[in-house]
């Protein structure tokens, strides 16, 4: 299959006054995105930490604990929803525990019932330090019909290392759930989409958390994004990489067309061939070259 059609979150931190309303707020966007026809829905990073805004303000190793207890509720939830409207779910992603640890998870819900999982690799200095949270230390290259997809969470697409590492495994759509509260976070990641899919010429997905609560939590008070799908800025796409992209920090869903034939050609008949005009060997060559007070 070539098309895949992609509804891309702005998920927005209005006041939930209850779980059932939570649920039932997520349910409905979910719902509309799949009536407009999307075949993958991605919402962001710390979706469920929304869930935290009717509680009691809690410490962080409090919230997580807090956050564990909805695991099974939030894998029924998407794997429900996932088979009824026959639609691919990126359910953002869950702070849950693994034997003795917390991880930042991120979950692929597919109709037919499988999950794709995928551990943030790696930790903002606030997640090291303030969350009690582990990094992973795999990546899963996830096949489906339309090809290789990754998932990298928001601080992970910054390491153009990672992103070079999937695409050299076959991986040609990147989702991206992320979750930055200031300008500065949101255009770091949102320029590091478009670098990794200029580079390695591939999709990227990205998705975020908009708006701010009533009452400030510390885990969680205030989110600013646009999110976007990109591709490479090369012929047969958009001179900009730019396939669609949101109102800022405006509560709603972005919906665009992958055409992964078109990627193929681009990799085929491009201006440039990043991804394969590379030169390892040159790379290696410098690196054993240089020395202290050597340019």
């Amino acid at each position: 299959m070539n098309i895949l059609t992609v509804a891309v979150a702005q998920y927005s931190l209005s006041d939930v006054p209850s779980e059932e309303a939570f649920w039932t707020g997520l349910a409905l966007k979910i719902r509309k995105a799949a009536e407009n026809g999307a075949d993958l829905i991605v919402l962001p990073e710390y979706m469920t930490a929304h869930l935290l805004s009717f509680q009691p303000e809690l410490s962080h190793e409090e919230a997580c604990l807090h956050l564990d207890e909805y695991t099974g509720e939030y894998r029924s939830f998407f794997q429900r929803s996932s088979r009824e409207l026959n639609v691919m779910i990126l359910g953002g992603t869950h702070i849950c525990r693994e034997g003795e640890r917390f991880v930042n998870k991120a979950s692929l819900f597919f109709p037919d019932g499988r999950i794709e999982e995928q551990n943030k690799l790696h930790l903002t200095p606030e997640e090291r330090m303030r969350w009690p949270l582990s990094e992973g230390d795999k990546l899963n290259i996830i096949e489906t019909k339309w090809g290789r997809w990754a998932i990298l969470t928001c601080y992970d697409i910054e390491f153009p290392e990672l992103s070079r590492f999937a695409a050299e495994q076959g991986v040609e759509l990147i989702l991206c759930p992320s979750y930055t509260d200031t300008a500065y976070g949101y255009h770091r990641v949102r320029y590091c989409c478009q670098a990794r899919a200029i580079e390695n010429q591939l999709f990227v997905a990205l998705s975020g958390i908009v708006g701010s609560l009533p009452e400030q939590r510390p885990q969680i008070d205030q989110g600013y994004c646009q999110a976007g799908l990109f591709s490479p800025c090369d012929m047969p796409f958009t001179a900009s990489g730019l396939i669609g992209a949101g109102r800022l920090n405006e509560d709603e869903v972005v919906l665009g067309e992958l055409d992964f034939s078109l990627l193929h050609e681009n990799r085929t008949n491009g201006a440039v061939a990043p991804f394969y005009d590379r030169r390892p060997a040159l790379y290696e060559k410098l690196s054993d070259k240089m020395t202290i007070g050597e340019c």
